[in-house]
């Protein structure tokens, strides 16, 4: 009997040429391109899909078999189980709140990035202009005068700041990049509560480390740099604006949901605070109907902390950068799910 033709037919799938790496953009800004993220992908190669719409059917019709995702900020685990190809999502922000599942990132291999070091600065600095506005009363009296007025007009005790102390929820990055700067204040002292962070941290930059309810109770000036998790959710509430000392400051450049903010306004309305700098809310948008919005003694800006010309094209610059490391087999800067770097074989 002649032996069967064992003659091997090409793998269509093997003859075609590999397809250049997909890489979707979501970018309703319309920034991406001039802040150099186009060419990056381009010099490795890359096939760049951009999107002005970020719903989440939208954006997964284009991602679903693409090598990479850059700018998509909430990111269910539906929507990763559903990712056929994908080695990096790359987000352009700090916070990881939209992000429902990370371990479940790390168990499909995808690498997860942010960018930490970008906005440090612009959120430090916001910080303190929240502050110094709401200790000198800026916005009424600015108001004031815009309405015809002159004189001392409508307004609460104004601190000296000079003498006083500051206090931190929070010893990360940009908290120490205020305790830096306020420094230059002659304050009486800085001190910060961040279980997390090792204190010769605080030693070597002059803070004082104290438990959590020391800060509330000790402080003349609290500015909350916590991030959202499930166990920060509400992590400020009634109890600890209970512990106020008379005429403090409370400030939030962080996220909103970290403060009871029923909370914050009951604190506020009884006299407790003296006033409130805050760029980011509970909801956001602010509710119209919000008391906040009504007060003099509190200032909202509307999450606008980590925004300069130059950082947001940074962050998708980036973002940019993060990807084409990851598709040329390097490991990339700011992985959030470190894990996951074990299951992969990267320089």
């Amino acid at each position: 009997m002649a032996a069967p033709d064992r003659t091997s037919v090409p793998d269509a799938a093997a003859t075609e040429p590999a397809r250049p790496p997909k890489v979707v953009v979501v970018d309703a800004a319309g920034t991406f391109g001039a802040a150099g993220g186009r060419d990056i992908l381009a010099q490795v190669g890359c096939q760049i899909v951009t999107l002005a719409s970020s719903d989440d059917e939208e954006v997964l019709e284009e991602a679903r078999d693409a090598d990479a995702l850059i700018g998509h900020n909430r990111v269910s685990r539906q929507f990763l189980a559903a990712l056929t190809r994908c080695k990096i999502i790359a987000r352009g922000g700090i916070g990881m709140n939209g992000f429902e599942d990370l371990d479940f990132a790390t168990e499909r291999g995808i690498i997860v990035t942010n960018v930490p070091d970008v906005f440090v600065d612009e959120v430090a600095n916001h910080t303190i202009a929240l502050l110094l506005a709401c200790v000198r009363w800026l916005v009424p009296a600015a108001q004031h005068v815009r309405e015809g007025g002159w004189g001392g007009g409508d307004r609460g005790m104004i601190h000296r700041l000079t003498g006083n102390t500051l206090g931190l929820l929070g010893f990360g990055n940009i908290a120490r990049g205020v305790a830096q700067r306020m420094a230059g204040f002659a304050l009486r002292e800085i001190i910060a509560y961040d279980p997390y962070v090792d204190p010769a941290v605080f030693a070597g930059r002059g803070v004082r480390s104290v438990p959590m309810a020391q800060v509330f109770q000790d402080a003349d000036f609290i500015s909350c740099h916590v991030p959202l998790l499930p166990n920060t959710h509400h992590l400020i509430g009634t109890p600890e604006f209970g512990l106020v000392k008379a005429n403090a400051i409370f400030i939030n450049t962080s996220r909103g949901p970290v403060v009871d903010e029923a909370a914050l306004i009951t604190a506020l309305q009884d006299g407790r605070l003296l006033a409130a700098g805050l760029d980011v809310t509970e909801q956001a948008p602010l509710p119209l109907e919000s008391p906040l919005r009504e007060m003099p003694n509190v200032v909202i800006t509307p999450h606008i902390a980590s925004v300069s010309d130059w950082a947001n094209l940074e962050r998708r610059r980036r973002s940019a950068l993060e990807v084409a490391a990851v598709l040329t087999g390097h490991r990339p800067r700011g992985v959030v799910n470190q894990e996951v770097l074990s299951k992969l074989n990267l320089k």
